[in-house]
């Protein structure tokens, strides 16, 4: 069946009217939810640590790190705040209509709905003993329940709770970064952060159980007061009373898991026999999906080739169909799709495949071609592993005059010329960490920055123009005999954010390398002429390499298809960009 859908038709779609402020708050939410689970997760691994020195120094550390969050407003934060981001997960696992996703996203998911099923049983005891019976339940508690009384059981799943806690935690917190200006500089700091964090919380938690371990053989005696509950004790009653309790919890939370799993695939089996919707594709092939997939994903499901650069998050234009037949029961874009069809200049007709998801019949004209079939079963919907966005910095070099090379010399002479120029642009990039990626005649465009911060990409991409300003220098001593004037180059340099990747499909060698940056390094190089200059980097390429306390003037340039100018720096001589590169770096 086809047609029109109404929207209390749609078993959960996630195509329904609501205002879009309302999706937005739902999406704030749950950020922040996660982010105070995330700062508390944080606080306790910190603790933790501190049981490298002793159960006394976690003691006295969580005082400070823990205590807060016993108290009534961190109470109501810390269950408040999981309570509403466990429910928002939920929901959003009934509402989206498809599981195939990118390995981190699937990893995040599965952590994700893991953590309370591990949660319930050391958390949710500890919650009943101290609310119902009031009873203390400091670290030594703790640490003795998880590595005297239960180390076969309870201590391994101790450590799984750490494991996927944490991993889901910073899974997240990189999907909220990601997308500030400031992230990529800072990725091996916080990199390394998230993985000392938890290595020395485990190891903390191991040494503070081992000292535990020693107490407890030594006898009672040596331990506090009421911290072993004696068989028979009240307790010890309290204790099986709470874990039952826990284990209860545990398996009604499985159960809510299992029931929300049938109840997907009920609404799945629905949408498909009663509140599907065809989309027609060019040379006539039709195709019915549930009402709430995207056009993209509807051809992802279907295996028609469609081209998708981002993998359908709305940050390219790639994806854009033309709307032929069905158009005026879409809503208007709105949000990225808008900024995006405006930025393009796209007609009204044309919307973004990942942003539209009908509700009634639709015929629609990919207009980016894709070579490649899609293949959900490997891949998925999400974006190719290869590609990904990066802050990069953007060298691009030319011959100046190169068609004189070609004047009174035979083809092969030129060719031998042109060449030794190639071979000193590609060596002195190389050498200084880039990537050639495209060579066009004698312009030559390279990139750095794809395995390390920008800040060193910068300074990167400057040694590298240091070196081929170098190199020609000593090629045209070389060549002197057969170069009727010396070979003159000019040099562009920018950072900023493109897309990279590992490797083209259908054959083509190089790295894929795609976004303005490329597009106003080679600008700026077209300006080397008019400005007297051999190199001309932009403002943000030298400070990113340099530092901001330097001393530089900086000149303003019209770029063509720019707005507004950029401020750059021209070098003139190779003195001047030497001290540039061999300055000591302002942090």
């Amino acid at each position: 069946m086809s047609g029109k859908v109404t929207p209390e038709q749609r078993l959960g779609s996630e195509t329904d009217e609501r205002p879009a402020v309302s999706r937005a708050f739902l999406r704030r939410l749950r950020q922040w939810t996660g982010l105070i689970l995330f700062l508390y997760a944080t606080m306790h691994l910190l603790n933790q640590a501190f049981g490298i020195r002793s159960l006394a120094a976690m003691e006295m550390a969580g005082t400070v790190l823990f205590e807060p969050w016993q108290s009534l407003p961190g109470r109501v934060l810390l269950y408040g705040g999981l309570t509403i981001h466990a429910a928002l997960g939920l929901r959003a696992l009934y509402r989206r209509r498809h599981l195939r996703l990118p390995t981190v996203d699937a990893v995040q998911l599965v952590f994700g709905l893991a953590i309370p099923a591990v949660l319930f049983a050391h958390a949710g005891a500890i919650a009943y003993l101290k609310g119902v019976y009031g009873a203390r339940i400091d670290f030594d508690k703790t640490v003795y329940m998880l590595w005297v009384l239960s180390p076969d059981v309870a201590l391994p799943r101790q450590f799984l709770l750490i494991l996927v806690v944490w991993i889901h935690g910073c899974i997240g917190v990189r999907a909220w970064l990601r997308g500030k200006p400031w992230y990529p500089r800072h990725v091996p700091v916080l990199m390394s952060l998230a993985t000392l964090l938890p290595v020395l919380a485990v190891l903390g938690f191991i040494n503070a159980g081992l000292d535990m371990r020693d107490l407890a053989a030594q006898g009672a005696g040596v331990l506090r007061p009421g911290l072993v509950d004696l068989p028979g004790s009240p307790g010890a009653a309290a204790a099986a009373e709470a874990n039952a309790i826990a284990n209860r919890l545990t398996m009604g939370y499985l159960a809510l898991l299992a029931g929300i799993l049938i109840l997907r695939m009920a609404r799945d089996w629905h949408a498909t026999r009663f509140d599907s919707v065809r989309i027609t594709y060019p040379g006539g092939r039709v195709v019915s999906v549930p009402v709430g997939f995207s056009v993209l994903e509807a051809s992802r499901w279907s295996a028609i080739p469609h081209a998708s650069i981002c993998g359908g998050r709305g940050r390219c234009s790639t994806c854009r169909v033309e709307v032929t037949a069905g158009g005026e029961t879409l809503p208007p874009p709105g949000g990225d799709e808008q900024r995006l069809l405006r930025r393009i200049g796209a007609p009204p007709a044309v919307r973004l495949a990942c942003q539209i998801r009908p509700d009634h019949d639709l015929a629609v004209v990919p207009l980016v071609h894709s070579a490649a079939a899609a293949q959900p079963a490997k891949g998925g919907l999400g974006p190719a592993a290869a590609r990904r966005e990066a802050e990069v910095a953007a060298l691009f070099v030319d011959l100046r005059q190169s068609t004189r090379l070609a004047d009174d010399r035979l083809p092969y002479d030129t060719f031998f010329i042109v060449e030794r120029y190639i071979k000193a642009v590609s060596s002195a990039v190389r050498a200084s960490g880039g990537h050639v990626t495209n060579i066009a005649g004698d312009g030559v465009m390279s990139v750095f920055g794809t395995d390390g911060p920008t800040h060193d990409a910068a300074r990167d991409a400057f040694r590298a123009a240091l070196r081929l300003w170098e190199g020609i220098d000593a090629l045209n001593g070389e060549l002197r005999q057969e170069l009727s004037e010396p070979l003159r180059i000019g040099i562009g340099l920018h950072v900023g954010v493109a897309v990279i990747g590992t490797e083209w499909t259908g054959g083509l060698e190089g790295m894929p390398f795609l976004g303005d940056t490329g597009n106003v390094a080679a600008r700026l190089e077209a300006q080397t002429k008019q400005l007297g200059a051999t190199l001309i980097a932009s403002k943000e390429a030298v400070l990113m390499a340099a530092g901001e306390p330097h001393d530089f003037t900086f000149a303003p340039v019209m770029l063509a298809g720019k707005q507004e100018p950029i401020e750059v720096l021209c070098f003139r001589d190779s003195d001047a960009l030497r001290r540039l590169v061999d300055a000591p770096v302002s942090v």
